[in-house]
């Protein structure tokens, strides 16, 4: 029996067509996979698109498009970018897929049925650019990373209990 062997990229933002950033990490990637599988190993590369959040919702509009229409168009350029280097994907995996939804969904209900999630809020600024809380920023400071302004942002989500898994050393 083979060992397995599995890596993964990140899921990539499709707010804008892939980059010399994405193919850099994918090609890396793909090259230690090819490595796993010359020294006998079963090795799988996944990789994908995140297809949410405000960046692409803004960048979709800015288009005059749909947001199903932008990350569609923009995932099709990441799966072409791969073929264009040769590179070998296993698995590529968008987050507006229906089995992915399946999955997250399952996997969500369990933590919920175990007490892993809670409902809670939270009012701070962030950077809608790098994705990113600033919690030393007052309303309009700009961001620490990219200068831009940050927003007054207050939401209500779903948190994960990472506390319940510490390890004490």
């Amino acid at each position: 029996m083979k060992n397995k062997f599995y890596l993964t990229t990140p899921i990539y933002y499709v707010n804008a067509a892939p980059h010399i950033g994405h193919a850099y990490t994918t090609m890396v990637a793909d090259t230690v996979c090819r490595f796993k599988r010359m020294q006998g190993f079963e090795a799988v590369l996944t990789t994908g698109t995140d297809e949410h959040g405000q960046k692409v919702e803004r960048a979709a509009k800015a288009t005059g498009k749909s947001p199903k229409e932008f990350t569609d168009l923009i995932s099709a350029e990441f799966h072409q970018q791969w073929q264009t280097l040769g590179l070998r994907i296993d698995r590529f995996k968008r987050t507006t897929d229906a089995s992915h939804h399946r999955v997250v969904q399952d996997l969500f209900k369990r933590c919920l049925e175990n007490g892993y999630i809670y409902k809670g809020s939270y009012t701070g600024q962030y950077c809608v650019f790098d994705e990113l809380y600033v919690s030393d920023a007052k309303p309009g400071d700009p961001c620490p990373d990219c200068g831009r302004p940050t927003e007054t942002v207050t939401e209500e989500n779903y948190f994960f209990k990472l506390s319940h898994f510490r390890t004490v050393c």
